[in-house]
């Protein structure tokens, strides 16, 4: 019997509300399943936030997480990195 691995997405977000639902859509539409997308916003000032808990009410593979402040790019890089559970990850 084989083991399915399972992965973890890393999506470092800030004010991506013209992408991010085409983003996660895509995501989602995957016939591989058996992954977990860890969001973290960096104080988007945008509908990103809306959207993102929008989704994340939907699906319960996603991890939604808003930053009080935007500590910059390469901390959010990191942050989603040290929140992933599986063995497996990309961003």
């Amino acid at each position: 019997m084989t083991k399915i691995s399972k992965i973890s997405i890393g999506m470092p977000v800030f004010n991506n509300e013209q992408f991010i639902r085409q983003s996660l859509d895509s995501l989602l539409l995957q016939t591989f399943s058996n992954f977990e997308i860890i969001i973290s916003d960096k104080a988007s000032t945008d509908s990103t936030s809306i959207i993102c808990k929008e989704y994340a009410k939907k699906d319960n593979r996603i991890k939604y997480i808003r930053q009080e402040k935007n500590m910059g790019p390469t901390w959010n890089f990191i942050f989603v990195l040290e929140q992933a559970k599986y063995n497996y990850f990309m961003w």
